[in-house]
């Protein structure tokens, strides 16, 4: 990790980053909000996080200039992982905004969760690896939380898969790419696990803890 290697957070009012940055200084990783492109860190992951309205996301994403960017920075090799509709985004689209197109950073649609069970799914769930990942740690069983009413079909690049009526993409990735349908900040310690190995994958690691001298 260079000095230059900070993850960048994206706040565009799509969500509380509280509780993601408690979770990042749990892990002793450096970090910066940004609002706009020009607050972007030097180097290192950005993180696209996300609650709400699929098109009012978009909307604001668009505003602040980082719709048009965010597939530049891929393609230059940034690492960028997206969390709950931060996930949803980098799709080809949703259900939720029909006119409304994703960053299609990944592929596969967002659909409604259903039939026959409560939307929105808000709780804890099993996910099963459909994948391995070298970004991730062994997640087979692992119990994750969620809020959401809507979710990635499953692909051939699916990581873990979920069930809420269905089954749906947990994780996705692609490439520098990846995507937490779950909230890795409110599930514990797999949460801070998947957390952590991914982000140092992307370039930025915990520090190792200190050992006391004898």
């Amino acid at each position: 990790m260079s000095e230059t290697d900070v993850i960048t957070l994206i706040d565009y009012d799509a969500g509380n980053l509280a509780s993601l940055e408690g979770a990042l200084d749990r892990l002793g990783l450096p970090y910066q909000r940004a609002a706009t492109p020009d607050g972007i860190a030097p180097g290192g992951p950005i993180i696209l996080p996300g609650v709400g309205h699929f098109e009012a996301a978009q909307r604001s994403l668009r505003d602040r200039g980082w719709w048009r960017l965010l597939p530049t920075l891929v393609a230059e090799g940034r690492p960028l992982l997206g969390i709950c509709l931060g996930l949803q985004l980098l799709a080809e689209g949703s259900e939720e905004a029909p006119r409304a197109s994703g960053l299609g950073l990944i592929p596969g649609l967002v659909r409604r969760l259903g039939p026959g069970v409560k939307v929105p799914h808000m709780g804890w769930s099993q996910v099963s690896e459909h994948h391995m990942h070298p970004a991730l740690p062994d997640l087979d069983r692992a119990w994750l939380y969620f809020v959401h009413s809507y979710a990635l079909e499953p692909t051939v690049e699916t990581i873990c898969i979920a069930e809420h009526g269905r089954p749906f993409a947990a994780i996705q990735a692609r490439g520098l790419v990846l995507g937490f349908q779950a909230h890795p900040e409110k599930s514990g310690e797999a949460g801070l696990s998947m957390l952590k190995s991914t982000l140092a994958w992307m370039g930025v690691a915990a520090p190792a803890p200190e050992v006391p001298c004898n």
